[in-house]
């Protein structure tokens, strides 16, 4: 209905303005039961997310709403006025500069259109307090330190404008399970934010997305990985055009937790590469072997509302055993992997995703991207061990956008390589701030966002 909805109305707009772009404005909704851009993508020019409260998934909603065929742009931006309990404002605005200079680098960094910000004149008849605050140009037309932002960034796109063309994609897609997240029972958010933050900060590894229910595009330029995080109910037909995929053009896929639910929750055995296997509930205290190291997984309530109500992790997830198998008399769960055509098959039975500890997942994915083959797009020197900061190199036909965002508490000291070229790249990332510039592909630095505030030492 909604695609509906908005194929006549991009029709209607093109008949009187046949150049015209045409979108959706979408707030941060995709977690939610509303219409995703990775649905409506095709009925429009490109797709959008309004990045406001979620602070701590900024990555996480700009990958998530770039459909594989066409632009996103993080549409509209800003900064959402929040009180302290007396009712004062409790950013700075030297704050609320940092943050929308943030927003603004992961509209780039995440291989989207970049960003716009909402908005530029402060409307101060509006009488909602969140509404009021928001505006670069204060109310007597003076101007708020965060219109640096958007002038500083418009100075650095229009130095490099001619870059963005033909980007090297990712060697890694995540799939993202819709079946679950329009279910009763939805993890889709929760396994996909945290695979993300350890992706992207822990491991360095940039990612693309793909819908569940719009896999066509994987073939176009197919990846050497795919993860499918936690997802418990998943569509058979989806997971038959995966097997398909790994089957005719190779790569790994890794799938996490159950493996026979289908889109309505039932247990239906869909294949036997494992084996027959049976539903179990997930423990709180879980163990995985990986290359022979046993691993804790904890999958505590930390959801839990209060002591009455509340998500209650242990009474929602679960896993899968072997027919016959005696779980308590194994010295762990076991990662199982099969060959399956060109490709090949790793299936973890935990929900690792959605257990509490992160290093556990750190090593479950670093083994499997190694057997994949996956290259790192930077060699880290300096820096590496900051898990506030994060850093990549995206490649395009002519040169190389590097990207790099603070959400650490002091300065962070970085040096990285770019394997490509052997050359090394030094400077300082201010906490809280985001450097990025722009190379050839020999190395040479042709661009810097804030020239006068950010020194590039090529070494």
């Amino acid at each position: 209905m909604h695609n509906r909805w908005a194929h006549e109305l991009t029709k209607t707009i093109k008949n009187l303005a046949p150049q015209q772009l045409v979108t959706v404005g979408q707030d941060e909704a995709l977690g939610g039961k509303r219409p995703s851009p990775l649905f409506y993508a095709e009925a429009v020019d490109y797709t959008t997310v309004h990045s406001w409260w979620l602070m701590d998934h900024l990555v996480w909603d700009s990958l998530f709403t770039k459909d594989p065929l066409k632009p996103n742009v993080v549409q509209e931006t800003g900064i959402m006025h929040v009180e302290r309990p007396d009712g004062r404002s409790k950013r700075s605005e030297k704050e609320l500069k940092s943050i929308l200079e943030r927003k603004y680098a992961y509209g780039f960094a995440t291989g989207g259109a970049g960003a716009v910000q909402w908005l530029w004149n402060t409307n101060h008849y509006m009488d909602n307090i969140n509404e009021s605050n928001i505006g670069a140009i204060r109310s007597d037309q003076t101007e708020k330190p965060e219109t640096d932002v958007s002038y500083d960034f418009g100075a650095f796109v229009k130095k490099v404008s001619e870059l963005f063309c033909n980007r090297k994609l990712e060697e890694v897609a995540v799939i993202y399970p819709y079946s679950n997240d329009l279910s009763n029972r939805e993890f889709a958010f929760a396994a996909t934010a945290k695979l993300t933050r350890v992706l992207t900060y822990d491991l360095r590894i940039p990612f693309r997305a793909f819908s569940e229910y719009h896999l066509d595009a994987l073939s176009d330029s197919p990846p050497k990985l795919i993860i499918v995080p936690s997802a418990h109910n998943f569509h058979t037909a989806a997971y038959e055009k995966l097997c398909q995929h790994v089957r005719k053009f190779g790569g790994t896929i890794l799938w996490t937790g159950p493996l026979h639910l289908d889109e309505y929750w039932r247990h239906r055995p869909r294949t036997t590469l494992f084996g027959k296997t049976i539903p179990r509930n997930i423990l709180r205290e879980e163990r995985l072997e990986i290359d022979g190291e046993i691993y804790p997984v904890s999958f505590l309530t930390d959801q839990q509302l209060s002591v009455t109500f509340g998500k209650n992790r242990l009474a929602e997830l679960e896993t899968e055993v072997g027919v016959g198998e005696q779980k308590s008399k194994s010295r762990a769960t076991q990662i199982r992997t099969k060959e399956m055509g060109e490709g090949t098959f790793v299936w973890c039975p935990l929900p690792i995703e959605l257990n509490n500890r992160d290093d556990v997942l750190r090593a479950l994915y670093e083994t499997v991207l190694d057997d994949a083959n996956v290259t790192k797009d930077l060699h880290w020197e300096k820096g590496s061990n900051s898990l506030g900061i994060y850093g990549r190199k995206l490649t395009f036909a002519k040169g190389k956008l590097f990207v790099f965002v603070s959400e650490e508490a002091h300065d962070v000291e970085i040096q990285v390589e770019d394997p490509d070229t052997g050359i090394s790249y030094q400077f300082t990332l201010e906490s809280d701030r985001s450097v990025l510039f722009v190379t050839n592909l020999t190395g040479e630095v042709k661009a810097v966002y804030r020239p006068d505030e950010v020194e590039i030492r090529v070494l």
